[in-house]
């Protein structure tokens, strides 16, 4: 299960230890041949994560884990020096039991006390056997390129890709309403069968990020999985209801003079002369995270006609901001911030209403098209650079 980093994104909330109370649980176990060595207790909330302890493990392979909650959150649990994770999630008065193997840590792990997290790893093995179908698809192009019709077999494997995505889909949907309650159907939510290639989107299945949100923010209003989730549907609500923005299509697009991370302040009339994507997003928008490797791939196709970007964040701290544009790698153009979140002055003067939100601006920075997303980006590059 080594592609549990498409299911959510990891982020960090502040742990305080504290005397025995009702907030109180445990995560213990066993783990095989790890005589020892460290365990690492991980947090997760919607923009990093963060170690909140580091135990020893014993000569018996024993380990225990206290932590103090008042409503179910996510954990991460990690050998130190290993890249994988085993999630769980973990509420007040929980006994959690984990045992695993440190040979196969994330196939071997079982555990009990915690019907949120039992079924969290249902979710996943069923994701991890999706995501070697994709692997099995994948391989079998690679090895019949040039000994088949290179076109029919890549007619036939998207058929084959596109039963997969159907059929896990499917399963999601099922999942949610079995777990409606749960704060894992938010996980369920945002699953990914490849990058940029989500089971769920909003546009086609926002019936059931509502039916979540109605649900969760009922039960868990200080989770910051529901609270990011309310937001964002919020937000979507608002832009669908509010009026057009006043900047119209071949208007000249409004300076934007704002600080990069570095603290040197970025022109966005600087980069005239070239197409010039101007996007906004966030670190703490899932939608956004997921259209940035769309954006990476456009930009390195095009970069060497001129094709740049300029990114204007609406995080609110510098630390989210930095993590995002390292983690996504998009390190390669333009990238500013007020750091005021929904305040971002030049949002309000562009009408950004929600988010990821973009406007594609001709070399004389002239507005040609508006919020090219998915497919759609490539397709308007390809019209004006001719491939």
């Amino acid at each position: 299960m080594k592609k549990l980093i498409y299911l959510l994104i990891p982020a960090l909330i502040l742990f305080s230890c504290g005397k025995k109370d009702k907030s109180n649980f445990t995560v213990s176990g066993t783990i095989k041949n790890a005589n020892g060595q460290e365990l690492i207790l991980n947090l997760i909330s919607p923009e990093k994560t963060t170690p909140l302890d580091t135990v020893v493990i014993d000569a018996d392979g024993k380990f225990e884990f206290k932590g103090k909650t008042s409503f179910p959150e996510f954990y991460a649990i990690q050998l130190k020096g290993s890249n994988e994770y085993i999630i769980l999630v973990a509420d007040s008065l929980e006994e959690i039991t984990l045992n695993a193997d440190s040979k196969d840590m994330l196939n071997s792990y079982t555990i009990e006390g915690s019907k949120n997290s039992e079924a969290l790893k249902t979710l996943y093995v069923e994701l991890n056997k999706a995501l070697a179908q994709v692997d099995s698809l994948s391989a079998i192009y690679q090895m019949s390129m040039g000994k088949v019709n290179e076109d029919s077999l890549k007619v036939s494997l998207d058929k084959s890709f596109a039963a997969l995505i159907n059929s896990h889909r499917t399963y999601t949907k099922k999942f949610i309403d079995q777990n409606i309650k749960s704060p894992v159907s938010i996980i369920a939510l945002y699953q990914s069968i490849a990058p940029n290639v989500p089971v769920l989107n909003l546009d086609e299945d926002i019936s059931y990020f509502e039916k979540v949100d109605k649900s969760l923010f009922a039960i868990y209003p200080k989770s910051p999985f529901v609270i990011n989730l309310h937001t964002l549907l919020a937000q979507m609500k608002e832009q669908d209801a509010a009026p057009e923005s006043g900047i119209g299509m071949f208007q000249e697009a409004p300076e934007i003079d704002l600080p990069s991370p570095q603290g040197k302040n970025i022109k966005l009339s600087s980069l005239k002369g070239k197409y010039v994507l101007l996007d906004f997003w966030a670190s703490w928008c899932k939608p956004c995270r997921m259209e940035n490797p769309n954006v990476v791939t456009n930009f390195n196709k095009y970069k060497s006609k001129g094709f740049t970007i300029y990114q204007v964040s609406l995080d609110q701290t510098k630390e989210a901001w930095i993590s995002g544009i390292k983690e996504d790698n998009l390190g390669q153009w333009s990238h500013v911030s007020d750091l005021k979140f929904w305040d971002c002055a030049p949002a309000k003067v562009y009408g950004v209403q929600g988010i990821p939100a973009n406007f594609l601006l001709d070399p004389e920075g002239k507005i040609v098209a508006t919020n090219l997303r998915g497919d759609d980006l490539g397709a308007k590059l390809k019209e004006i650079y001719g491939y």
